[in-house]
């Protein structure tokens, strides 16, 4: 029989001494990145992208990411820099770069990058089945690069020879893509106006509207974006159908009550309606009223938000100035500058709802 072992202890760790933590791998600082960005903490989401990067300096996600909160924080440069990485890595596979690419890219090469999106979105449409959400949302994301594609040869490529020819082309492409995304026939009334087919540009116009307008107007995902129903209404206004742009517009207010752009062309809309022929002597003091207090708030949120689109200013400020000199304004608003900075100590004016009538006049598309 051996000799007895003695009973093991075990040492006490030194004072002061702790397990260090396991470093987080790069899915879980992506993950956690993507946490930070729902948070529009980009800051701290910034530094743990960085960390995934130089964990693996390859990775396409990571730079996706990295640029998309740069793109938020202004930060353009660097932003531009990590997607062009993601082509040079993967030039074949992930649309998402091509798309922002494309944004910030000017005339043709901005439409060599959307067409390389489309490319790369095919590639995926073709791995996923055909009827499946997945395959429905690809889909939409096509439609909506042709109908980028479109706008650059309606504005920055309009004097290309082929400017038209392209126009249809893309726009019948994003319809056999998804002929339910309503930017599809939007655009497609833009380019019938500027070929001067008014009426086929109405059709246009009540197939767009028809794919949305009866859905909640609360429920953001099922309607388009904000900017492209204020396109909305500068096309509905270009119709002469200022009723209906009136319509949109009470809806976007609600959604946003300081947007210069909206109360701009909600002033535009009360002065056309003033210099309708037919109007009772009441009906267009009312209606120049309207379009005064309109073009009132957009230069007070101008001078707010430090809004740069002088030449929309200075139109407000010649309406103003028109309106006055027809109907003067009394009391306080004869004392009121349109221009002066406003007191920011002073409570914010409750604006109501300023289109012509109420909730009856729909949104329909006939």
């Amino acid at each position: 029989m051996g000799p007895r072992r003695g009973k093991t202890t075990r040492r006490p760790a030194a004072k002061g001494a702790s397990q260090s933590k396991p470093e987080p791998n790069v899915d879980q600082l992506l993950a956690k990145t993507q946490e930070l960005m729902d948070d529009n903490d980009y800051g701290t989401a910034l530094q743990c992208v960085v960390k995934a990067i130089e964990a693996d300096e390859n990775n396409t996600q990571a730079l996706l990411l990295a640029a998309i909160i740069q793109l938020e924080t202004g930060d353009m440069e660097p932003a531009i820099n990590c997607l062009l990485r993601c082509v040079e890595i993967s030039p074949d596979r992930g649309f998402e770069k091509y798309m922002y690419l494309g944004q910030f890219a000017v005339e043709l090469e901005s439409v060599r990058y959307f067409q390389h999106g489309v490319d790369a979105l095919q590639r995926d449409l073709d791995e996923v089945p055909k009827e499946s959400d997945q395959a429905a949302v690809l889909r939409r994301k096509m439609a909506e690069a042709y109908v980028a594609m479109t706008e650059i040869y309606l504005t920055d490529c309009c004097f290309e020879s082929d400017a038209e020819k392209k126009c249809e082309e893309y726009l019948e492409r994003g319809c056999k893509a998804d002929d339910s995304c309503p930017e599809v026939h939007q655009t497609m009334a833009s380019v019938r106006l500027s070929q001067n087919r008014p009426d086929d540009a109405r059709e246009c116009i009540a197939k767009s509207m028809s794919l949305w307008a009866a859905k909640d107007q609360t429920d953001l995902s099922q309607i388009p974006t904000y900017e492209n129903r204020l396109a909305l209404v500068r096309l509905l206004l270009e119709l002469d159908d200022k009723e209906r742009a009136l319509s949109v517009m009470e809806h976007l207010q609600k959604e946003d009550d300081e947007n210069i752009d909206l109360w701009y062309l909600y002033g535009w809309t009360y002065y056309l309606q003033s210099e309708e022929s037919g109007m009772s002597s009441d009906e267009k003091t009312e209606a120049q009223s309207s379009a005064r207090e309109c073009f009132k708030q957009v230069i007070k949120l101008a001078t707010i938000q430090e809004f740069d689109n002088d030449a929309l200013l200075d139109h407000a400020r010649e309406l103003i100035a028109v309106i006055d000199a027809a109907i003067p304004p009394l009391g306080d608003d004869a004392n009121e500058q349109g221009d002066e900075a406003p007191d920011p100590d002073a409570p914010e004016p409750e604006w109501e709802d300023l289109s012509s009538g109420d909730d009856d006049v729909e949104m329909n598309a006939a």
